[in-house]
């Protein structure tokens, strides 16, 4: 009996073992499911703790096995979703990363990992397979939202490839009306000649099927695409057969505008990086930006404007721009709305007394270094040690930057402004009270003056700036003035004038611009003052406000190509990975939680 009493004891005594470790597993349990739907219930919780304490012993007992009811009837997630993939590419997670980021979710979500098949090569697997499948998928999308009518974008840049060597990477882009933008690849080029830049290009547009759709293409200004013999934009007209619009990239323009500014004033430099810059980057740490110096706090400034009509004029006009664009919060790019601040602070504008950011990059080809530097360095200076020749040159470039500058490189990406801004920017240069300035402003801006030509002068029509009813008349008069003999592109820069009106420039080639945008010219034959109520104008309209004259969209694809350089092994799989985060970035933010639960499959 001893013996039996002893045996039925031990099993006992396993039972109460199994129960306790049993009772322990489900306390931890409950305690995980606790403290997550606690992370989960902080904002509610912060906000009602001050007024009704909550208690948190007594309800997670009760409430933890509904809580894990629901995570054992919670979905499984799969290393195959196509949005899990998108995100780790994204985020740039390595195999590794990935993988740990999974397994991690899966055990929160009560799932198995013991059961699983997953490895790291498990995951590699699955994104190799999940690219190409969401590339096809991509496409897919793109042949059924592509619009009618294209502005074709390019850009290069010397890149390292993925053997080590450097090479020609060149981002081509198709941009439509609304917005829609579709990146067709990031491929390499044996040089950055016109002709190869051309074939690469139309190697990527025949690849999408979309040579019909092309009305346009935006370029920056380098002799390798706006060669008039053997340029890439000439090549590629050939090829495809016909007449394009030439939107040559505005805001390049202005690039090279604020260049030939800042060498006017400050002279040029022969290194990679500009020391004036260097100086206050290096001195960051030391320098309070709340204690800033304005046009209105400087003693020589406040006499300038004082005593200078035509400064004080365009100070006020300045002044009224900036607060209306710095409201309107639709900046596309933080050193973008940085650059309308600061122009908005140096000219006495009242803000938050928050500190400047952090200066960024500083050497040559970032040419918005050179105008937010030169504005932070002006505010500044009190508290730098600079020379009086940097001084002086500092101030005129920040003066340039924010009573002129800023304006037009704001509203350069608006299609249907162009052709007047030009008019206008001229007239403020032939009065601007430091003519040392304006003459370098003018003669690159007269290099680049690509909207005055007959064919784009169209988008002039388009312009609600223009009030003048007669002034209208006149350009739809201009329309059946003979073209000029010679067929160019552009017009010669030096024919532009203050004297010049809108008309002049239009003639009867200008009705080919109405043509490619395939828009009825019904409305011009109305009177000026009733366009506004006509719908083939307002159609007309927003066409041409859908051409893209700006070359960022090229640019952030040489910026992406950047970015996941050596992330994959074979060019297949770069474009494919290319095409993946470019199309997640579009469908799914980051900044709002409705963004966040956007899904880009």
């Amino acid at each position: 009996m001893a013996g039996i009493d002893l045996v039925t004891a031990k099993k006992v005594e396993k039972q109460d073992e199994r129960g306790t470790r049993l009772k322990q597993l489900r306390e931890r349990e409950d305690s995980d499911i606790a403290r997550l739907t606690e992370r989960a219930e902080i904002p509610s919780q912060s906000s009602s703790s001050s007024s009704s304490p909550v208690s948190t012993t007594s309800s997670p007992a009760r409430g933890s096995r509904s809580q894990r009811k629901k995570l054992k009837q919670s979905p499984s997630i799969s290393v195959k979703d196509l949005n899990l993939i998108s995100t780790w590419d994204r985020e740039k997670l390595s195999v590794r990363q990935a993988t740990s980021t999974f397994t991690a979710t899966a055990q929160v979500r009560g799932m198995d990992i013991g059961s699983m098949a997953i490895s790291k090569s498990t995951v590699h697997r699955a994104r190799i397979a999940g690219r190409e499948q969401a590339a096809e998928k991509i496409v897919e999308l793109r042949n059924q939202e592509i619009p009618e009518r294209l502005v074709l974008h390019w850009d290069g840049k010397l890149l390292l490839s993925l053997s080590g060597d450097t090479e020609d990477r060149i981002a081509v882009l198709l941009i439509g009306e609304d917005d829609a933008e579709f990146l067709l690849g990031v491929p390499a080029s044996s040089d950055s000649t016109g002709r190869n830049v051309a074939a690469v290009v139309l190697k990527e547009v025949d690849e999408a099927g979309v040579r019909d759709k092309i009305i346009a293409f935006c370029f920056d200004t380098t002799a390798s695409n706006t060669g008039m013999v053997q340029g890439a934009c000439i090549r590629i007209e050939q090829e495809l057969g016909r007449s394009l619009l030439w939107l040559a990239c505005r805001h390049h323009v202005h690039e090279v505008i604020l260049k030939d500014v800042f060498e006017a004033s400050l002279g040029s430099s022969s290194g990679p990086d500009i020391g004036i810059f260097k100086r206050l980057r290096d001195r960051w740490s030391f320098v309070d930006s709340s204690q800033r110096e304005t046009v209105e706090t400087s003693e020589d400034l406040v006499e300038f404007f004082a005593t200078n009509d035509t400064a004080s004029k365009l100070k006020d006009d300045a002044l009224a721009f900036l607060k209306e664009a710095l409201m309107s919060k639709n900046h596309p790019r933080e050193d973008y709305e940085e650059l309308l601040r600061l122009s908005y602070l140096f000219l006495g504008g009242k803000g938050p007394a928050k500190p400047f950011r952090r200066p960024g990059a500083l050497h040559q080809a970032r040419w918005m270094a050179k105008a937010i530097y030169c504005l932070k360095l002006q505010m500044l200076k009190s508290q730098l040690s600079l020379t009086g020749r940097e001084k002086a040159g500092v101030e005129r470039v920040a003066l340039f930057v924010a009573l002129v500058y800023c304006k037009q490189w704001h509203e350069a990406p608006i299609s249907v402004k162009a052709r007047l801004n030009d008019v206008l920017f001229l007239e403020i240069l032939k009065t601007y009270p430091d003519q040392t300035i304006a003459k370098a402003a003018e003669q690159a801006l007269r290099r680049h003056l690509w909207y005055v030509s007959e064919e784009n002068a169209g988008l002039a029509f388009f312009d609600s700036r223009i009030d003048g009813v007669e002034e209208k008349k006149q350009m739809v008069k201009a329309l059946d003035k003979p073209a000029l003999k010679k067929e160019l592109k552009r017009l010669e820069g030096k024919k532009m004038t203050m004297s010049s009106s809108l008309s002049s420039f239009v003639t009867s080639k200008t009705r080919s611009f109405f043509q490619k945008l395939d828009a009825d010219e019904g409305f011009l034959a109305k009177d000026p003052a009733l366009w506004e109520e006509d719908d083939r104008f307002k159609d007309a309209r927003k066409r041409a406000l859908g051409l893209r004259v700006v070359n960022d969209a090229a640019e952030r694809g040489i910026a992406l190509v950047q970015r996941y350089l050596g992330s994959t092994k074979s060019a297949a799989q770069e474009k494919y990975l290319l095409q993946l985060v470019h199309h997640h970035r579009k469908l799914v933010g980051r900044e709002k939680k409705e963004d966040l639960q956007k899904k880009a499959f």
